[in-house]
């Protein structure tokens, strides 16, 4: 069983996008957080907006609760803004059949800031949307993968997720190969992140890179963060260092690989431990894995 919950800001297009892509997924039903409690219910409690938040998780904790127990479906869907304690509500629903993936929208402010479709933002939403900007809800560390769905509609943006879960589903060993010419870099721990296009996801966990052509080396690093999102802003995110200097180089760079790639083109940003801190936190994981 997988639960999902899809974060972001307000406005980053959360729940249109998963109801979308609850549609999508096999045996998949979706839990409309704001029908667990109304409005109008709050204002007769007499809760304040605060309040009325923590009623609204507690009773989707327990919907949730409900429906691990009954498995009736294989994946349960929600939409909501995680912070550190939600998070950890939700892993501690983790178990030997249980799986909980936070997937996170990440338009940019600007963007989010917009009117869509018949929504209008008053000035308290629009607040709160520069607050949750300021508070990172747009790039949680404890995202599983984070889309920039500025230039996707909801549909396209729904069914990238809808790969990336199907990918995560059905887990097996990753691997990369490597250009023997970064292999260095890898060995001594300077290599953390590698750009990928059209090539299949890659989801957090261990991740063996093998030398190419030949196949004659392999490492394992583990893989923390999976992005999509421009090449511009990936190589923005992932910062300039001796190899990549600038924007134009790490555009050279890529379309060595991927001659037709623009700055604008979506790509998938996987970072990553390092060889050597990976050996160290996980030392007899990757014994195992390299022996596999």
């Amino acid at each position: 069983m997988l639960i999902i919950n899809i974060n972001g800001p307000m406005n980053s297009g959360k729940s249109t996008v998963s109801k979308i892509l609850v549609t999508m997924l096999a045996n998949a039903t979706f839990i409309e957080v704001d029908e667990l409690m109304s409005d109008q219910e709050q204002k007769q409690l007499g809760l304040s907006i605060q309040q009325g938040w923590r009623e609204r998780h507690k009773r989707l904790n327990q919907r949730l609760k409900d429906l691990k127990k009954t498995r009736e479906y294989e994946i349960i869907l929600f939409a909501y803004p995680i912070a550190d304690n939600t998070y950890q509500d939700w892993k501690k629903m983790e178990d030997s059949q249980t799986h909980f993936l936070n997937i996170t929208l990440a338009p940019s402010l600007e963007e989010c800031l917009k009117n869509r479709g018949t929504r209008e933002l008053n000035d308290w939403e629009r607040n709160r949307i520069h607050q949750m900007y300021q508070e990172g809800y747009q790039n949680r560390p404890y995202s599983d993968f984070i889309i920039n769905n500025d230039n996707l509609t909801p549909e396209e943006t729904a069914k990238i997720i809808k790969g990336f879960v199907e990918h995560t589903l059905y887990p097996k060993q990753q691997w990369l190969h490597l250009v023997e010419r970064r292999w260095s870099a890898l060995v001594n721990g300077c290599k953390t992140s590698t750009l990928r296009l059209n090539e299949g996801f890659i989801h957090k966990g261990f991740l063996v890179y093998k030398d190419c052509p030949k196949e004659q080396w392999a490492e394992v690093v583990y893989v923390t963060q999976v992005y999509y999102l421009p090449l511009k802003q990936a190589l923005q995110t992932e910062g300039f260092n001796d190899h990549t200097p600038n924007l134009e180089t790490g555009l050279q760079q890529m379309q060595t690989h991927y001659p037709d790639i623009t700055l604008n083109t979506p790509i998938l940003l996987v970072k990553h431990l390092s060889v050597p801190e990976t050996k160290r936190l996980y030392p007899n994981e990757v014994k195992a894995i390299l022996n596999a």
